[in-house]
């Protein structure tokens, strides 16, 4: 018989679970007293060793691509240490973008979750929370991306999306990413069937 899956806001308490939110972004004033909000890394490792949270939502939004690195450090760090290893690690992302996916994966995270441009709350965030599962799951998001999707820095905030099939001599954007690359989809591509070699 199939063990059915819980979205992880049921199987940690729904509206009463403790929470803390890790975003370069700020935190929230008053915030309510089962949840907390803070703006560094190193503000969250702390936090979260004092508080030891159900879950601990690190939050990739629009930042520099040093500020993603560190993020990520923090996300191992907390898998890493004996008094947050336990804790459930939700990355939340703006954009879909596999080679995060893949160092968050080596983090050990637990779960990661798309929410384009909207604006962190507390209501938002306790209902990505409470429906966040299966779905949600690193394995899930890699199978869904395409294995030659690589990724050029421009400058300190920006990269390019090319294609590692084509050699990466084919940027990638638009419909073209998000609606073959970026999907199953990607199974059928021409390039991904038969990807060029360097001779």
């Amino acid at each position: 018989m199939k063990k059915e899956i819980k979205p992880i806001g049921v199987e940690t308490g729904g509206r009463d679970l403790k929470f803390l939110v890790c975003g370069t972004s700020g935190g929230i004033v008053d915030s309510p007293s089962e949840e907390e909000w803070v703006a560094s890394p190193i503000q969250c490792l702390d936090k979260a060793v004092e508080w030891k949270p159900k879950i601990i939502v690190v939050s990739f939004m629009r930042i520099s691509i040093r500020e993603r690195e560190a993020l990520v450090e923090l996300s191992a760090a907390l898998k890493r240490n004996s008094h947050t290893k336990r804790c459930t690690v939700l990355a939340l992302l703006h954009s879909k973008h596999r080679k995060l996916i893949e160092d968050l994966k080596l983090a050990k995270v637990d779960y990661v979750r798309y929410i384009g441009e909207a604006s962190l709350d507390s209501n938002l965030v306790r209902e990505i929370i409470e429906d966040t599962g299966a779905g949600d799951s690193l394995d899930r998001h890699l199978e869904t991306l395409c294995p030659f999707l690589h990724y050029n820095k421009i400058d300190s905030q920006h990269e390019m999306t090319v294609c590692g099939a084509y050699l990466d001599r084919m940027v990638l954007g638009g419909r073209r990413l998000h609606e073959l690359c970026e999907t199953d989809d990607h199974l059928h591509c021409e390039y991904y069937k038969d990807p060029r070699r360097k001779s």
